[in-house]
């Protein structure tokens, strides 16, 4: 196909093929193009805009990474309320709202023709083809999108029902969400057309994101609905892009001209219009049928990538909507069936205080072993001091877990009545409980107070207390903590070296600081406990293998406060090496993408103080590679740039973590998974299901000769 050489065409037609190709991937789950396609695509229409910013559209998908930070949230009205869901918890109270809605709709019939069948809603003689339709109730942050004319106007969050934040740029940069609507002969667009639905974040998008904030020793996010909360509320959309939120459609607002008659023709409209519908939503006549659906999927729901916490069931008719009406609450026409949480009881008998790789104190409740959604929970996060003084638990008190996200179990609350005479105050420690050194609390506010055992803080600081930390740069403990980090197998990755070995190296005061691993030997090594001479050289092995690992990774390994291997990554791909990154000043960090003001200060602040210029010097001497093995090296040219890469099987020639970094090094993204997504599947010796997969979907199939010569080509 020839491309139009006039920019304004060819905007309007990347634009367009775009916008289609995003249809194609979230609303209708069948991909024509690969990533790297796409991306090119994507790529030459930021540069035609860049060119020529005067003729960017308002649906351009080059919106989707975000504009620059705003200056905070405008609180704009409803067109129409946007109400909550009233909720029932049984099947009984899921019948009496059936038998309250049969009887308003009955009552409000005039004359039934005794010769036609009732229209009563759950009758078996209704011949309507649909009465109600059931949904799953995804545990999200519900908005409200208007489209006027087909494009992408407004983006609201619920609020307080009557009125919400405007959020439009934060939502453009959430792919799934259209920025302008197709259409068809058939079922056209109406003038005004406001769609409502979740924002949410998958489970594993959810997990990901926590690790990354553990990394960058960020607190991690209680449960996927917070984190979505979260991301929405930021006002720069640059970083709400990152956070790959999704979106489903679950009701309608405002509708002008409204041609549709029921929720059923609404909801298929959706899937015409590009916005993707809420996903297992099924038409019901019976209340048997609904009860059934509820139960159906409450067997199968642990199986969901998303969080779902129940059932909404909405009767189709909006006629009968209309009839029924609504409270000052919430509509007469829809409810929530909510499945209880995976919760359990038990008793509180411990508290520990963990020390982290930066000084972190981190409560550790223990508690009697207790089965909780499949597993058996003894431990559990506490978060903080200001979190426990909130929830006012103590120790011996009967509390409530639950897992959060069901992935981290978390004590929910306390069981008050319960309480036992011998019940404790969990007293926070003012010095660190490992070094005895010095303990600093960080508040909501951003304020930091170094405390004492003679420290009384107010109740307002006991409450809005984010962290307890100790501030002894040569605390053992976090030495420890970093020392695994350190070596671990997605840092330095330095097989062989895990928590028992590093425990009896520092027991034997063999190690000091991280450089003094690269000078052990093998003799060393093997006068510890269970350590062979095989195994010492092994180890010993591994260690020199580590020197050549380069500046991203050793950045990341460091326990630097804020740095993880993402943001370590993007600033290796800006420097070349050490030297000249220890030139860069902070307004020179901010600059680069990943990090901000506070990672930019936090790396500064490390890079130019005694402890990191030692660090550096240390790890120098010791033969360590700190130069960027990524900077500058995804051209353009690469045969990786830009491709979807699986790894499968065993490699002979390589280590699964090294080559996944010299592809990522190389422009490849590196899956887990094989999907329509993926353009190469390199697999080693055993392949497994992976192969099979990439061959009932003809992906490229590499063997190792076959990598091996790409990457000579590179």
């Amino acid at each position: 196909m020839n491309q139009p050489n006039d920019p304004t065409q060819r905007i309007k037609q990347l634009t367009q093929e775009l916008n289609h190709h995003n249809r194609l991937y979230y609303v209708e789950a069948r991909p024509v193009i690969s990533d790297q396609q796409y991306d090119l695509l994507l790529k030459e229409l930021q540069q035609l805009e860049s060119d020529h910013p005067d003729l960017a559209l308002p649906d351009s998908p080059t919106q989707r990474v975000g504009g620059d930070p705003i200056d905070g949230f405008r609180t704009v009205p409803h067109a129409i309320p946007m109400l909550s869901i009233d909720n029932t918890y049984n099947r009984d109270d899921l019948n009496a709202w059936v038998e309250r809605v049969e009887k308003n709709l009955t009552n409000n019939e005039s004359d039934p023709d005794p010769d036609q069948p009732q229209n009563s809603l759950f009758s078996e003689s209704d011949t309507s083809e649909y009465t109600c339709i059931a949904m799953p109730k995804i545990d999200g942050v519900a908005i409200s999108l208007r489209y006027e004319k087909g494009i992408l106007t407004q983006a609201l969050t619920r609020g307080n029902g009557a009125q919400g934040d405007d959020i439009t740029q934060n939502a453009k940069t959430i792919i799934p969400i259209p920025l302008s609507l197709t259409t068809s002969d058939q079922t056209p667009i109406p003038d005004i057309l406001e769609v409502r639905g979740e924002v949410f974040m998958t489970f594993k998008n959810f997990a990901a994101l926590n690790r990354q904030r553990e990394e960058e020793d960020q607190p991690p996010f209680a449960n996927p609905r917070n984190s979505t909360a979260g991301s929405l509320k930021q006002i720069d959309p640059k970083l709400v892009a990152k956070r790959n939120l999704h979106f489903y459609a679950h009701s309608a607002g405002l509708i002008e001209p409204n041609p549709f008659t029921s929720f059923h023709e609404f909801f298929t409209a959706l899937n015409v219009f590009g916005i993707p519908p809420t996903p297992d939503t099924q038409s019901l006549s019976t209340t048997e049928d609904i009860w059934q659906y509820i139960q159906n999927f409450d067997r199968n729901r642990h199986d969901s990538p998303y969080p779902v916490d129940g059932v909404v069931i909405t009767i189709d008719s909006f006629a009968q909507q209309q009839t029924l009406g609504q409270t000052s609450k919430a509509p007469r026409w829809r409810i929530a069936y909510k499945y209880a949480p995976d919760q359990a009881t038990t008793q509180l008998l411990q508290v520990d205080w963990q020390v982290g790789k930066t000084g972190k104190l981190t409560p550790r409740a223990t508690m009697i072993p207790t089965p909780l959604a499949g597993t058996t929970v003894q431990h559990a996060t506490l978060h903080n001091a200001g979190e426990m003084a909130r929830k006012d638990i103590q120790l011996n008190d009967t509390v409530i877990i639950e897992k959060a996200g069901e992935i981290i179990p978390q004590v929910v609350s306390v069981v008050t009545d319960e309480r036992p005479p011998d019940a404790k105050p969990i007293i926070p420690p003012t010095q660190c409980p490992v070094c005895s050194g010095p303990v600093v609390v960080e508040l909501e506010d951003g304020t930091a107070i170094e405390i004492d055992a003679k420290t009384t803080l107010t109740e307002e600081q006991k409450t809005t207390e984010t962290a307890r930390r100790c501030v002894n740069p040569e605390c053992p403990a976090q030495f420890r903590e970093k020392l695994i980090w350190f070596a671990a197998r997605n840092q330095m990755d330095i097989d062989g070296l895990g928590e028992k070995l590093i425990d009896q190296l520092l027991e034997q005061k063999l190690v000091n600081h991280f450089a003094d691993i690269f000078h052990l030997a093998a003799d060393q090594f093997a006068s510890l406990e269970r350590m062979a001479e095989k195994s010492a050289q092994n180890v010993v092995q591994a260690i020199d293998n580590a020197k050549s690992r380069g500046l991203a990774k050793v950045l990341a390994s460091l326990g630097i406060r804020h740095i993880g291997s993402s943001t370590a990554r993007a600033i290796a791909q800006h420097y070349p090496d050490i030297d000249t990154l220890l030139k860069a000043d902070t307004e020179e960090l901010i600059n680069i993408p990943d990090v901000g003001p506070i990672v930019a200060k936090s790396l500064h602040a490390w890079l130019n103080s005694d402890a990191g210029h030692h660090t550096i010097k240390a790890l120098r001497d010791a033969g360590l590679d700190l130069s960027s093995h990524q900077y500058d090296q995804t051209a353009a040219d690469s045969p990786f740039n830009g491709k979807t890469i699986v790894l499968t099987g065993t490699l002979e020639h390589f280590k699964r973590n090294d080559l996944k970094e010299k592809l990522q090094a190389l422009g490849a993204k590196v899956s887990s998974s094989v999907s329509s997504k993926t353009d190469i599947l390199i697999a080693g010796s055993d392949p497994g299901s992976k192969h099979d997969k990439a061959l009932k979907l003809e992906i490229d199939i590499w063997n190792e000769s076959q990598l091996l010569e790409h990457l000579s080509e590179s």
